[in-house]
């Protein structure tokens, strides 16, 4: 597995009422980016999630962040799980 591209992990606080979401952690981490899988994309739609990108990590790097920033877009981490081993995280990025 090639760890290749940055990913930006945010911790967003929304306030009450209206307004923009104000960041109160953030990390610049490698991981392996890619389309969704077949069996991914159906089991975010049967959970009600459109899987936009998968993201694979380091797993001592992730500490429950909320929101993802990919290619100055950011998305929500819809869910997340192992992949392939206990070492890597793979994180289920959904657009909006």
């Amino acid at each position: 597995m090639c760890f290749n591209k940055k990913l930006t992990l945010l911790t967003l606080e929304y306030p009450t009422g209206r307004g923009e979401p104000k960041v109160t952690d953030s990390a610049e981490v490698w991981a392996d980016i890619s389309e969704p899988g077949t069996v991914t994309k159906f089991q975010g739609l049967a959970a009600g999630y459109d899987i936009s990108l998968t993201a694979v990590m380091w797993r001592r790097e992730y500490k429950n962040y909320t929101h993802a920033k990919y290619q100055g877009v950011r998305y929500k981490i819809s869910a997340t799980g192992a992949a392939a081993n206990q070492l890597h995280i793979k994180l289920s990025l959904t657009r909006g």
